[in-house]
């Protein structure tokens, strides 16, 4: 589930980073770039907020500016401010149900200032977090009609192309909205194109970029630190990961983006007590079905199946609370009931995923979905099609490789099982665990 949240969650958080606030390079592929140096440290507050803190100070000023709403019954830019505070709420606390609170906010200030491109970037951000990609293109193109220099509205509408598999045209947005600002909310949607492409170098070299750019915020510097972990990591550079990691922990103590990337770098390392401690550590900071998944599939490693059965029981729950706040879960429900729960019910789940948006990851779940329920020779074209732009994500490679192997397709099964092991180690406790117990058997 990891991925597609953090495709999701990247590119929204970087579009509210940018929305109330020259020539670069072209967004994909990097022509095979050498990575850059590592981040520089930037300066700390001397008291850098908990995690904790940052959620309470959210939620004070969402309740100054409800007052300040309830007073000023006819002021559009109190409720639009509203609106974006309850967004970052929902990214601090993972509670779905603040994505109503805040459409309401935009609703009703898009009824007071209906030529407000900003309102229309915050419905589109809450309609991205639904996955209602669909209706988070038609409103990205709305506020790019009514300001088409606004960076922030044109961020709406590469996030939609690109959750609806039309990598293309968000190319092309994206190359609109990099020229018109290269920020940390541009930069970061050019290194994650790079990264579907396959462009991993091209990738790194972009968060950087979007790092040095900054934030004004200390949790907005630890998110995209965060996420330069990770591509650390998927360049073969594990302990300048660390430092990321550490980095943003140093910014926001308990960070759990940062705490989940220290897991799974232990995941790789084998120690599979530090992975479920600190993936608990991150679902008690942040309950999102992502941090659980890992904690179960660490435990399970780790030999605690009561652990693992108790953290999967409680994923599928907090699943439950995204769908009943009207979040599309389809996709990530799809993985986890393919690998922990029931194929048949996964086959459903992906089929409509996939029939919804035409994407690599809808062709991979389907494809896994598929494999897990026995059904692998029908899974092949799939695996092609989830492979289309050149992706080395590893849990897309691992996918393939055991498809390959079922198929007597050794030498592919060598590769990707491999590539994916060499990527990432930590991708999957138990992914991990199965690809190489497939190349050894493969004599890998």
């Amino acid at each position: 589930m990891h991925h597609t949240v953090r495709a999701i969650a990247a590119l929204t958080a970087v579009a509210l980073l940018s929305a109330c606030g020259g020539n670069t390079p072209t967004t994909v592929p990097s022509d095979g770039a050498t990575p850059g140096p590592t981040i520089a440290p930037r300066a700390t507050p001397d008291m850098p907020p908990p995690a904790a803190q940052v959620q309470r100070l959210a939620a004070a000023q969402a309740r100054r500016l409800a007052a300040d709403a309830a007073e000023r019954p006819n002021d559009a830019s109190v409720r639009r401010d509203l609106g974006f505070v309850l967004l970052q709420l929902v990214r601090d606390t993972g509670d779905a149900g603040g994505y109503a609170r805040a459409e309401a906010a935009f609703r009703e200030a898009m009824d007071l200032d209906p030529q407000d491109p900003l309102v229309l970037v915050g419905i589109g951000a809450v309609q991205l977090g639904r996955h209602e990609f669909d209706a988070a293109l038609d409103t990205g193109r709305q506020a790019t009609a009514l300001d088409p220099e606004l960076p922030a509205a044109h961020g709406v509408v590469v996030d939609a192309l690109v959750e609806l598999g039309r990598y293309d045209e968000a190319v092309e947005a994206l190359q609109v909205m990099v020229d018109l600002r290269a920020d940390l909310a541009s930069l970061a949607r050019v290194s994650y194109l790079r990264e579907l492409h396959g462009d991993l170098p091209g990738a790194l070299d972009a968060m950087l970029e979007a790092a040095r750019a900054g934030s004004t915020e200390p949790e907005g510097q630890a998110y995209v630190t965060s996420l330069l972990g990770t591509l650390f990591v998927w360049n073969g550079r594990p302990e300048e990961a660390r430092a990321a990691w550490e980095q943003s922990l140093a910014l926001v103590p308990g960070y759990a983006p940062a705490v989940a990337g220290i897991g799974r770098l232990a995941t790789g390392e084998g120690d599979h007590e530090a992975a479920v401690e600190a993936f608990r550590a991150a679902s008690d900071a942040l309950p999102l079905p992502e941090y659980v998944i890992a904690l179960g599939e660490s435990s399970l490693v780790a030999g605690d199946d009561r652990g693992a059965a108790e953290a999967f029981d409680l994923a599928r729950l907090q699943t439950q609370l995204l769908q009943a706040a009207g979040v599309g879960t389809e996709l990530e429900l799809a993985l986890f009931e393919a690998d922990h729960g029931d194929p048949a019910s996964a086959v459903a789940l992906a089929t409509r995923a996939y029939e919804e948006r035409r994407t690599i990851r809808t062709a991979d779940a389907l494809a896994w979905a598929l494999h897990r329920n026995g059904r692998s020779r029908d899974a092949v074209a799939l695996v092609d099609e989830a492979l289309r732009l050149g992706t080395r994500d590893p849990l897309l490679r691992y996918h393939a490789g055991a498809i390959a192997a079922v198929m007597g397709d050794d030498d592919r099964a060598r590769d990707d099982l491999a590539l994916a092991l060499d990527v990432d180690p930590g991708f999957s406790a138990t992914g991990a665990r199965e690809a190489r117990a497939l190349l050894a058997s493969l004599g890998g």
